[in-house]
């Protein structure tokens, strides 16, 4: 009372209190949109933009691992070892070419021609000269005893014509100068290409051909067949024959070599994908030649890695979702303040929903670097694990359901960039964030949250299991069910990290839910329960006026829930001195009948500073104290104000009406003009005899007039429609609550009692 003393016989303007400076200076600085969006644009294209790449070390084969060398991204490297080996069966699946010149047999029948005739002119000569002889006209040597042969079988057209004869067999078999080579490709056959029409065939029977080192013994077998000459004379004669027959089937090593090599460099290169997290080598493994070489790639792929093209491209997508969501909200029907903060707590919890994913991501990539077991050395088994639907669960119950959805949406985008997901890990995320928005849409309570959890994971399962079999051509059953399994964790750790999160960020941004609106409307709460028993009045006037602000605001489509809490703890700051409002007296003499009108009008406008600190004393959310701050908006306080003006016509001095008014702020919300609507119809109800449904009325637009004329919502986004709803709203409680009961039979409650 020492203060209140004070400014008796002083009066002056009063600097009123808007709530607690730090959450002013908060939703200031969340309102900032042409900051703290280019700082999001700025901060989350940092975290999406691929980095550097790891440089790897150059080992060689045999060295010792120094350390565990894990990759750090998902890289394709060619494969040169098993490119090169698939070239090679390529090459060496090509069947060999093989010629065949058909003027061999003839060039050969013309010498067996000309070494005829030569023998029948020269019957006479000796054996010696004979040789000469028929040497000159083979254009090769013939032995003497070759010749002697020849002689014996006699120089006969007969003759000529048996050996022309089997030369022809043995060339239309095909000789060839090496049936080895040939033998090779028994099971595939060779190419014959016929030299004079170059014409081509595959010749599958390779043993039909007659290799020319054996062409001896085969011409002496058919020889014998032919009963051409004596026992003794066949090996001389075929061996004269055999030699007298060149190969007519040569092996093509040119156009063999040149179809081989076609064949090489049309085999695609071989490439092994290596995905992210995968261990090459542990510490103190020996490094085999295929590592090496893949460290090798992996050193070369790291090197002059660009990153302006990535970070552009980062940019402009963050750029896109920034502006996206600031459209969003521009088109929300709430105060332009209101819909700045919204942004701007909203770019504050997608930018640490992306910093939490980021960071789990690094502990189970590092986790799948530690584990040597399959499949839990893959990185990917991990990802399921990941709290896609923290984010959207906690901007569902922050924003609304529509909001976490659009959320779950930009954060699937981002995420997928931020950690370079393939097409399924990014379905699941998009899926499994989507999922959890709508499961927080009736969230009232946060034991309901469990339910949250228990749900997530049957759906992460179910989803993860999906994916997995559509990305496999043949699954594996212990992967899917390591991928069900870090799903299902994924669920529940999303829910708990939610629970976890959700105070902390209600309070950063000053943001309220439904969830923790239904925990402060719990009448046991310490201050509920100090209102209900030192200031019963304010109490039962905040419960009738909670009625009327819920009412109005679900006619108009505001946020019932939040009008209805807010009017519980409007005029909590009645509880520092109860006894100076009236609906608290209840007899006896009134404490403002001693008081001047300026000291009775700063002790009843002292409510709402004593209320915020009060509220700040008792942690409660900034749009509680919104409602403190501003239920009565700047409006005049009349009774004292025309009783000071009474005093002052009976004596010196001026009164200023800036003295006897509330310190405000105005309301700046629809909710917050509810409030003070509801706060003003609802006292000036009780003072109605009979409230008979016209009287209501009347009363009500009486009030909302006053209000009006006093410019009290010009800064909230009230309509003349929608303060028709609310009058509406407001004289449907306020008659309801008044009807009349039929007297009860034997009892009159009206008539005095007689003291006894």
């Amino acid at each position: 009372m020492k203060s209140l003393l004070h400014h008796q016989g002083k009066p002056g303007r009063r600097r009123g209190s808007s709530g607690s400076e730090w959450g002013q200076r908060r939703r200031r600085f969340l309102a900032q949109w042409w900051l703290l969006g280019p700082a999001f644009v700025v901060l989350v294209t940092l975290l999406i933009t691929p980095r550097q790449a790891t440089r790897y070390p150059l080992l060689r084969p045999g060295d010792i691992a120094p350390r565990d060398i894990v990759v750090h991204r998902d890289v394709t490297l060619p494969d040169v070892e098993s490119t090169e080996q698939k070239r090679r069966r390529a090459g060496l699946d090509v069947p060999p070419v093989y010629l065949l010149d058909p003027s061999v047999a003839q060039q050969v029948k013309a010498k067996l021609a000309s070494i005829i005739a030569a023998g029948q002119g020269g019957e006479r000569e000796t054996t010696k000269e004979l040789a000469a002889l028929l040497s000159q006209a083979a254009g090769q040597k013939v032995e003497e005893d070759e010749a002697q042969v020849l002689r014996a079988l006699g120089f006969s057209q007969d003759l000529l014509l048996a050996l022309s004869d089997l030369v022809d067999q043995l060339y239309r078999q095909g000789v060839v100068e090496d049936r080895v080579e040939l033998l090779r490709w028994a099971d595939k056959g060779v190419t014959v290409r016929e030299l004079v029409s170059n014409r081509e065939t595959v010749q599958l029977d390779v043993f039909r051909f007659v290799d020319a080192a054996a062409l001896a013994e085969t011409l002496e077998q058919r020889l014998a067949v032919l009963r051409l000459g004596s026992r003794e004379h066949r090996p001389i004669l075929a061996r004269w024959l055999a030699r007298l027959m060149p190969p007519n089937v040569l092996l093509d090593r040119g156009e063999t070599l040149a179809r081989r090599m076609r064949a090489a460099a049309n085999v695609e290169e071989v490439s092994i994908h290596l995905n992210r997290g995968r261990v090459l080598l542990r510490r103190g493994d020996e490094v085999s030649p295929q590592v090496a070489r893949l460290l090798e790639s992996l050193a070369a792929s790291a090197q002059g890695r660009p990153t302006f093209w990535p970070l552009l491209g980062g940019f402009g997508i963050t750029a896109l979702i920034a502006v996206m969501w600031f459209f969003y909200f521009r088109r929300e029907s709430l105060a332009d303040t209101e819909k700045y903060v919204r942004y701007g707590s909203l770019l504050l919890v997608l930018f640490l929903s992306l910093v939490l994913e980021g960071g789990l991501a690094f502990v189970v990539g590092q986790m799948a670097a530690a584990v040597i077991r399959e499949p839990f050395n893959q990185v990917t088994v991990y990802w399921p694990v990941l709290p896609h639907a923290t984010g959207p669960v906690i901007a569902s119950l922050m924003f609304g359901v529509s909001v976490g959805v659009l959320f779950a949406a930009s954060q699937a985008v981002l995420v997928a960039l931020m950690l370079a997901f393939p097409g399924h890990a990014t379905a699941y995320a998009l899926l499994t964030a989507v999922a959890a928005a709508f499961a927080t849409q009736k969230v009232k309570e946060r034991n309901a949250l469990t339910k949250v959890g228990l749900f997530l994971a049957a759906f992460n399962v179910l989803c993860a299991v999906a994916l997995a079999l559509h990305d496999v051509p043949t699954p594996q059953l212990p992967e899917i069910a390591a991928h069900a399994t870090t799903a299902a964790l994924g669920g529940i750790m999303a829910v708990v990290l939610s629970s976890f999160f959700l105070p902390v960020l209600e309070s950063v941004t000053g943001t309220i839910t439904d969830i923790r609106l239904l925990e402060l409307s719990n009448p046991n709460l310490p201050l509920l329960r100090r209102l209900a028993t030192e200031a019963p009045g304010t109490f039962q006037h905040s419960l009738a006026m909670a009625s009327l602000a819920e009412a109005a605001a679900e006619a108009i489509g505001a946020n019932p829930l939040l009008a209805r809490v807010c009017c519980y703890y409007h005029d909590v700051g009645k509880l520092v001195r109860p006894e100076y409002f009236i609906e608290n007296q209840r007899g006896g003499p009134n404490p403002h009948d001693h008081l001047s009108p300026w000291m009775s009008a700063l002790v009843v406008s002292k409510h709402v500073k004593d209320g915020l600190e009060l509220a700040k004393q008792y942690k409660l959310p900034e749009p509680i104290r919104e409602a403190i701050a501003t239920h009565h908006g700047t409006k005049l306080i009349h009774f004292f104000y025309n009783r000071a003006k009474q005093q002052a016509t009976s004596g010196p001095g001026v009164v200023e009406e800036q003295n006897f008014r509330y310190p405000g702020p105005k309301p700046k919300s629809k909710e917050m003009g509810i409030i003070l609507l509801a706060d003003a119809v609802e006292a000036a109800a009780r003072t109605l005899s009979e409230p008979t449904p016209g009287r209501v009325q009347n009363m009500i637009d009486q009030v909302i007039k006053k209000v009006l004329e006093d410019g009290q919502l010009d800064e909230c986004e009230l309509t003349l429609k929608d303060l028709e709803k609310i009058s509406s709203a407001f004289s449907w409680v306020i008659t309801s609550a008044g009807h009349r009961r039929i007297d009860y039979p034997g009892f009159d409650f009206n008539r005095r009692g007689n003291g006894r």
